[in-house]
């Protein structure tokens, strides 16, 4: 009974992470052009190191954004550019 309960307990774990770390394509795509924006905006201020992470952060979110949309079978969003718009404001329910 003590291992039936800790093997229900272990695969709850695990399948909560699996369900609550699941963001969309499109949201790791909104993620990374709001990156790309925040570094367009340190540049523009002249502060480099700052832009710079971001735009390495904007880098890595397309890159989850790609593998997403390879594991959905869904469209691959374009990478992000200097100058790319920020994203909309999500839609409110």
């Amino acid at each position: 009974m003590n291992n039936f309960i800790k093997m229900t307990c272990i695969t709850g774990v695990l399948v909560a992470s699996a369900i609550g770390c699941g963001a969309t394509s499109a949201e790791e795509q909104r993620r990374a052009v709001t990156h790309q924006h925040n570094a367009d905006e340190a540049a523009d201020q002249g502060q480099y190191g700052m832009a710079s992470d971001e735009q390495r952060k904007a880098e890595d979110a397309h890159g989850r954004a790609v593998q997403k949309a390879m594991d959905d079978g869904t469209p691959i969003p374009r990478q992000t550019r200097p100058g790319d718009p920020p994203p909309a404001p999500p839609p409110t329910y």
